[in-house]
């Protein structure tokens, strides 16, 4: 579990407890006696049992004492762990070697373990355009007339795959006592607060159940139980390991101290004391029960939280000097080394023969759209050995759809044939909701802010379509209301309705001066086409009719007037995106081509053709990352209407104007920024800073006849970024050869994409 906290000072003790403090301090002097004559060799070990207890990363110190328990050949007959502590007991328990755990801890990424999504080059293109349109990452429900929020900030999907990988030797062992040790994990079923000990089943699952710490991990259900993290009932299992048949107990808690007064600044703090000091009680009345011959073992991991997943090392190194200080007692339980040796054969991992995957059965849900969708992501695996990666890489694909709370999976065998069952579970909300945010500040009195809430409806027919509505407030305003449509064998094919109305400001500037202000409203519907057969990918089409009116809000009458255009055309499009993150990307590529063509047709009173081009290009080298950019438009006839008309100006888009000063129908800018990712790069939570500077180049004209090189601004920036819960935020300075300068205030990407 995440944190499972002890009393820093012991309490009160019974007098069975001080039998066992005297009998520890008896066995004391004749210690060295005993290390100096070695173990006697039987046949029949004692069977020592190993309790593990929970506290998140601090239960990386579980592998440190198991090293030196290889080390001094102490045999291991019985194992039980509560939440960090079942996944070190559970991979012991299946026959991996404290080494094999210390690589694992040391090379499993668990920033990205914590999070649900695949990474985002393996999402499809409907979840990557949703990243342009500023959203919050908190995904409100709609279910049976109320409002829901999801149950756990993350749920658990990397985590689960993870546990079946490193668990695949057992597959088909259902009694944890037919393991190489015997093996027991402990949760709490959230609804009745009974402890549930898990002796068979699934042990992957088990092991998941007992690490689902109540609103970091959403519960998983077992049977009929809801089941989450097992240190809310007994963070240090002694009576698990005890009624196992164990002779005697090795106790390792590594729970968290109890917050220090100072440290009392929040209400989530208190909530977290609170709760913390009911478990210390529990566990300091658990460890109260052990017997004089026990052997007690808590590594002093000092401010390393429950959390820190980044100190692992750290932590299996406190862990191994903790069992090396309990040696006098530890040592007395050791066996020669050829007892020892025949001992651990015994207990070794279990090879695995990955025999084909002769069939595969998704376990129907409720939507036949979403069954389908996972069908198509998983068929790569049938009639191939069974290969753990790539199954994890196509389930994946399939969650990244964003239908799915978890998608699960365990090897079967049907008439002597193995085989794949696929199992995938649903949000329980088949409308949901998101909101949206986006400012922009550069302290001098011009600021523009957009909110915006979208609803979105799946799976509104058989066939899977999406019904998506979008509100806005403030820059723009405005409704939009799209329905997606898949269709075909893979639903790479789609069509998409759509309606919007949308009211939008435009100023007008001149030499740092304002002119004028104008007020777009738009009325457009649009049928696309599209296809996308693979996430990275699509081409499409668009059918567009419309209508744009520019009501003058601030300047002359007599020199801007109001105006009304309207518009046909086909738009079309090709999108290629790699990038693993538009806020602050890492590596990978996104260009978009698109040719708006506007005809005088169906009374529309506009004419010409547009060709725009973006491309994104990132690369990192460590703390250092590199984004190359360029952003070119042209109305490829000089035809001059709104809908040719491309903007410039603003942080990173000719930094030191304000926000889309520039306009013309021939547009061109390329920027190359850098930045650099400041503090502990590893730790699992973080506010991750970043300082960079950009030097960028570009220029708007009104015609392809005024297109001179030589007219090109040189403008650059430095700034300060931080990842936050809303959204990348950016305080800037800019400024441009031409003179202008300006500090910017911004929520959006290092991208700075238009809103469409």
């Amino acid at each position: 579990m995440m944190q499972a906290p002890r009393s820093p000072k012991p309490s009160r003790r019974g007098p069975l407890a001080r039998l066992a403090l005297l009998a520890a301090l008896l066995v004391g002097p004749v210690a060295p006696a005993a290390m100096a004559q070695a173990p006697v060799a039987s046949a029949s070990p004692p069977c020592v049992g190993l309790v593990l207890g929970g506290g998140g990363a601090r239960g990386s110190a579980h592998v440190g004492v198991l090293k030196v328990l290889e080390r001094e050949r102490i045999p291991v007959c019985k194992v039980a762990g509560t939440s960090m502590g079942s996944i070190v007991g559970g991979l012991y328990a299946t026959g991996y070697t404290p080494q094999e755990m210390e690589h694992l801890i040391d090379t499993i990424d668990w920033a990205d373990m914590f999070v649900d999504d695949p990474p985002r080059p393996g999402q499809p293109m409907r979840r990557k355009d949703a990243d342009f349109r500023y959203l919050l990452d908190l995904e409100i429900g709609y279910v049976d007339g109320r409002v829901a929020l999801p149950v756990g900030i993350v749920q658990g999907q990397k985590l689960l795959m993870l546990m079946r990988r490193l668990t695949i030797s057992t597959w088909d062992v259902e009694d944890f006592d037919r393991l190489p040790i015997p093996f027991r994990a402990v949760a709490a079923d959230i609804i009745t607060g009974d402890k549930v000990v898990f002796d068979d089943g699934d042990l992957a699952l088990a092991i998941r159940s007992s690490m689902s710490v109540p609103g970091a991990f959403a519960p998983v259900r077992v049977g009929d139980r809801l089941l989450v993290d097992g240190g809310m009932v007994d963070n240090v299992p002694v009576d698990v390991v005890r009624d196992m048949g164990a002779d005697r107990l090795i106790v390792v808690d590594v729970g968290s101290p109890l917050h220090k007064e100072d440290a009392l600044t929040n209400p989530l703090v208190i909530m977290d004391q609170m709760i913390s000091a009911l478990m210390t009680e529990k566990t300091e009345a658990t460890l109260a029960t052990l017997r004089p011959d026990d052997v007690l073992i808590r590594p002093e991991l000092g401010d390393i939280t429950a959390a820190e997943f980044n100190r692992g090392a750290e932590a299996i190194a406190i862990g191994e000097r903790a069992a090396e200080a309990a040696l006098p007692r530890l040592r007395a339980l050791a066996v020669d080394e050829a007892t020892y040796a025949a001992y651990r054969d015994r207990q070794r991992k279990r090879d695995f023969d990955p025999k084909l995957v002769a069939f595969l059965d998704v376990v129907d849900g409720r939507s036949p759209s979403a069954t389908r969708e996972v069908e198509r992501a998983v068929a790569s695996n049938l009639d191939q050995p069974f290969d753990a990666e790539r199954l994890e890489k196509t389930i994946g694909t399939a969650y990244g759809d964003g239908r799915f709370q978890q998608i699960d999976y365990r090897l079967v065998e049907r008439d002597g044939v193995r085989g794949l069952q696929i199992i995938p579970a649903e949000k329980p909300w088949s409308a949901f909701g998101k909101l949206g945010f986006q400012l922009d500040d550069n302290f001098n009195g011009r600021n523009n802010y957009m909110v915006s809430a979208e609803l979105t409806f799946n799976d509104v027919n058989t066939l899977g379509a999406e019904w998506r509505n979008v509100l806005r407030l403030g820059r723009i305003t405005g409704w939009l209301s799209e329905f997606y449509q898949p269709f075909g064998d893979t639903g790479a094919f789609y069509v998409k309705p759509s309606l919007e109305l949308r009211n939008e400001s435009f100023p007008l500037w001149l030499d740092d001066a304002q002119l004028a202000e104008y007020r777009v409203n738009r009325r457009q519907v649009a049928l696309e086409a599209g296809y996308t057969p693979q996430p990275e990918w699509r081409i499409s089409a668009e059918l567009v009719a419309g209508r744009d009116r520019g009501d003058l809000l601030i300047g002359n009458p007599g020199d801007f007037t109001s105006s009304q255009e309207k518009y046909a055309g086909v738009f079309y499009n090709a999108t290629w995106d790699t990038l693993d993150n538009i806020n602050f990307p890492t590596r990978g590529l996104r260009v978009s081509a698109d040719l708006e063509t506007y005809h005088d047709i169906g009374g529309a009173n506009v004419e010409g053709d547009v060709a725009r081009l973006t491309a994104d290009w990132a690369q990192a080298w460590g703390r250092y990352h590199l984004l190359l950019g360029a952003h070119l438009s042209s109305a490829l006839e000089n035809d001059s209407f709104f809908q040719t008309q491309g903007f410039l100006g603003g942080f990173l888009n000719l930094s030191g104007f304000d926000e889309r000063a520039l306009f013309g129908t021939q547009t061109a800018l390329a920027r190359a920024v850098m930045y650099r990712r400041t503090g502990n790069t590893s730790r699992l939570f973080s506010l991750p800073m970043y300082v960079g500077a950009s030097l960028e180049t570009g220029n708007v004209w009104a015609s392809e006849d005024e297109v001179d090189g030589d007219d090109l601004i040189l403008a650059g920036s430095l700034f300060i970024g931080f990842s936050t819960p809303l959204g990348p935020m950016f305080l800037a300075y800019g400024g441009n050869d031409e003179g202008e300068s300006s500090w910017y205030l911004t929520f959006g990407s290092l991208l700075r994409p238009q809103v469409e």
